[in-house]
C-alpha cells in the first residue's frame, strides 16, 4: 500500500512538472517607464515579451536593475534574457546570444527649455552644449553620436531617466536626450509629484531618428519562441493595443 502511495505521489509530481511554465527571467531598466514600470510591474516591454512567450509556454519573471547592470547580470546567467540590444550594443558590449527580431523603437530626441533658443539641425549641433544623455548610448546611437559625445567635454550619462527631466528643469543642463514617451511619462510625474516646475516650454529636436531594439536571448529556442509570438501579437493587432495602453 506504502508503494503504491509512494508511486502515485512521484506520478502526480511529475504530471505538475510536466504540465508548469518555463520560467524566463528578463532583465529590465529599472527607470524607463513607460516601457518598464517596476512599481507595477508591466510596461510596454514587459506586456511584449510576457504575451509573446507566455502562449508557448513561458512564465516571464521580470528582474530591474540600474541600466547598464541588466548587462553585467546578463554575462554572469542571472538572467536569461535582456532588452534594448541591438547589434552596435552586441559588438560593444561583446555580448554572446542570439537577438531577437526588431521588437520595438525608441524615438530619441534631443530637449531643451524653449528660453534657451536652440536651433539644432544636426548632431554635430550639441557637441557645445551641457548634454545628459542616457547610460550607454555612446555605444547604443552608432558613430556620429559617440563622435559627438566624446568630444564634447559637457557630455554626461546618467542610469536614472527620471533625474534627466530634474536637471533639464532646473536648468542645471542645456539638454537632455532620451525617448520621447520616457520623457512624457517622468515630466508628468515630477509635476505631479510636486518635484520640479516642469511647465516651462520645451523644444524637442529629432535629430537621431529612431532606434531599433530588440531582446537578447542566452538559449536560442526561446529566441526563436519569441519571434513567432511577436509576429502573432502584431498580427492580430494586440501589439498596436499595448502601446496605445501606455
Amino acid at each position: 500500500m506504502l508503494l503504491k502511495i509512494l508511486i502515485t505521489v512521484l506520478t502526480l509530481g511529475a504530471a505538475s512538472s510536466a504540465w508548469s511554465n518555463e520560467k524566463v527571467t528578463v532583465g529590465f531598466g529599472d527607470a524607463l517607464a513607460p516601457w518598464a514600470i517596476p512599481a507595477t510591474n508591466n510596461g510596454i516591454l514587459v506586456d511584449i515579451i510576457t504575451e509573446a512567450l507566455e502562449p508557448a509556454g513561458y512564465e516571464i519573471v521580470p528582474i530591474y536593475y540600474p541600466y547598464l547592470r541588466r548587462i553585467i547580470e546578463y554575462r554572469k546567467d542571472f538572467v536569461d534574457v535582456i532588452c534594448d540590444i541591438n547589434v552596435n550594443t552586441m559588438e560593444d558590449q561583446k555580448l554572446p546570444g542570439f537577438l531577437s527580431d526588431d521588437a520595438y523603437d525608441y524615438e530619441n530626441f534631443a530637449f531643451a527649455l524653449k528660453e534657451k533658443g536652440y536651433q539644432f539641425k544636426h548632431l554635430n549641433d550639441l557637441g557645445n552644449v551641457a548634454l545628459l544623455s542616457w547610460k550607454g548610448a555612446t555605444a547604443h546611437l552608432g558613430d556620429e553620436y559617440f563622435k559627438m559625445a566624446t568630444n564634447n567635454p559637457l557630455y554626461f550619462e546618467t542610469n536614472n531617466q527620471e533625474s534627466q527631466i530634474k536637471m533639464l528643469f532646473h536648468k542645471r543642463v542645456d539638454v537632455v536626450q532620451l525617448d520621447k514617451r520616457i520623457f512624457g511619462y517622468y515630466r508628468s510625474k515630477a509635476e505631479q509629484e510636486g518635484l520640479v516646475d516642469t511647465t516651462s516650454e520645451v523644444d524637442s529636436f529629432p535629430l537621431f531618428g529612431s532606434s531599433s531594439n530588440g531582446f537578447l536571448f542566452h538559449d536560442e529556442k526561446i529566441r526563436n519562441d519569441f519571434n513567432r509570438g511577436l509576429k502573432v501579437l502584431k498580427e492580430s493587432g494586440r501589439y498596436a493595443e499595448i502601446l496605445k495602453t501606455y
